[in-house]
């Protein structure tokens, strides 16, 4: 195994940077300036080695960097200014909030609290879980979510002596899901989501608050996670395997009281969340006026490192557990978004838009409904953050070429870059249910896919409908 991706790594070194080679010193097109065409050029070379992960994808977002002051007349500074997008520090000081809910333990206290609620059948059980992932994936990233419901997921199903059925792999995969199609639901709860807000702020002029995008995602994935919890209780039903007896309260661990950390993490959360939320009206304050989301979840995070924890000699976060940051998201976030600009200001935009003049024959509904299905079916073989930055670009494109709002097409195919459910590698909740080897990869492919395709319809449909 190990051989065969060493060789396919290898293919794609050669292929992308071939293609690059080529490109940049065989321009013979007369319809494309010379800068754009070697935009193009680093384009498809960073995609090649995204594809194929020749290198960590986040040092191939390091690209823009080395190639564009080099080769096009785009200046050091200009190429870096991306890198420190104000989307970024909405997603670092996010993610600095999810880590201090997780190190107080604060998450898992609500979890186990809401299971020992509402746990009373297996149909409770089920909509307990999805409902935790869901809620949970809002503000701590999914996979982290997945990883933590698996281990009470599994006590669950031991208590209720249903280990190695139809029903354990049912749960397991229903906490993978909502925990997807949770972070769909806030700009910090999945990285496309962060990269599309950075990428409309610095291509198009148009910011995208937390509270506007909880607006639009918001219902849309409430509605796929109904959705999904009936196709679940359906299936549950239709198995005979399941014995739907019997069901009792379950005796999980007895939690401890709530400690004094969790006290303080949890004011800090809900008055960060309630900045975010009623931003608009704090900006009408003279002294906050210029409040930004961004500006919150860094004062937040901040935050953390003045308020003293019960242990006496530190604070709620220390910088050790900043070791847990995606520091390499926030390259690649960097990355997608310089390259984005390189595409809109060196003319290879333009020059995609009159390429692809020929979708204006087709109808709007055709278009979105094609857009979507190819993104939920290739992010079940990409990364879902790579498939966007490549993505985007070319989604503006297509917008303004047809007289489109870029802003409601590009969400749709950033929303539907969550809705991967088929295979263990298509999201990282996918592939930490798997590791716990009791789920086959077919018993993935059978829910998941009809798991796509009703999303592919559920967003195509809203979408149409907003336009």
């Amino acid at each position: 195994m190990n051989e065969t991706n060493q060789a396919i790594k290898k293919y794609g070194f050669w292929f992308g940077l071939v293609t690059f080679l080529i490109l940049t010193f065989s321009n013979t097109l007369t319809s494309i300036n010379s800068e754009a065409w070697t935009v193009l050029s680093i384009m498809l070379l960073m995609i090649a080695w995204w594809f194929f992960e020749v290198i960590p994808i986040y040092v191939t977002a390091l690209l823009p960097l080395i190639l564009l002051p080099l080769l096009t007349n785009q200046s050091f500074q200009e190429v870096s200014a991306p890198y420190a997008s104000p989307s970024i520090f909405l997603f670092l000081g996010g993610f600095m909030l999810a880590i201090a809910i997780e190190i107080s333990g604060l998450h898992k206290r609500f979890a186990y609290l809401m299971i020992l609620k509402f746990g009373r059948s297996m149909f409770s059980i089920l909509a307990c879980f999805m409902l935790v992932s869901y809620f949970t994936s809002m503000w701590i990233i999914n996979t982290a979510t997945a990883l933590m419901l698996l281990p009470i997921a599994l006590q669950v199903c031991k208590e209720l002596k249903v280990e190695s059925t139809q029903f354990e792999i049912l749960l397991l995969l229903s906490i993978a899901y909502s925990a997807s199609i949770g972070g769909m639901s806030t700009i910090i709860g999945t990285a496309p989501n962060v990269f599309f807000v950075g990428f409309m702020h610095e291509n198009f002029d148009i910011q995208i608050s937390f509270l506007e995008w909880m607006k639009f995602a918001l219902p849309i994935s409430a509605i796929i996670l109904f959705v999904s919890f009936f196709i679940f209780f359906f299936l549950i039903k239709k198995n005979k395997n399941i014995d739907q007896t019997n069901w009792q309260s379950i005796s999980l661990e007895k939690l401890p009281t709530m400690s004094s950390d969790e006290v303080k993490v949890l004011l800090v959360f809900i008055v960060t969340v309630s900045a975010w939320v009623f931003r608009g009206h704090l900006n009408q304050f003279n002294f906050l006026s210029n409040l930004t989301d961004s500006g919150i979840a860094i004062t937040s995070a901040f935050l953390f490192f003045l308020i003293p924890s019960s242990n006496k000699k530190n604070d709620l976060l220390q910088w050790k557990h900043m070791k847990q940051l995606p520091w390499g998201l926030l390259l690649l976030f960097g990355g997608g978004l310089a390259l984005a600009k390189a595409i809109m200001v060196s003319g290879l935009g333009d020059w995609l838009g009159a390429q692809l003049s020929f979708l204006n024959n087709f109808s709007v509904l055709y278009i979105i409904f094609v857009l979507i299905f190819a993104t939920v079916f290739l992010t079940e073989v990409l990364s879902n953050t790579a498939l966007t930055i490549s993505f985007l670009p070319i989604i503006g494109v297509i917008a303004v070429d047809m007289g489109l709002p870029v802003s409601i097409i590009g969400m749709a195919v950033v929303m539907a870059a969550s809705c991967a459910f088929m295979l263990p590698i298509a999201t990282p909740p996918n592939a930490v249910i798997f590791s716990t080897e009791k789920i086959k990869v077919m018993d993935m492919v059978k829910v998941g896919f009809i798991m796509n395709i009703l999303t592919i319809f559920i967003i195509t449909s809203i979408f149409y409908i907003m336009m």
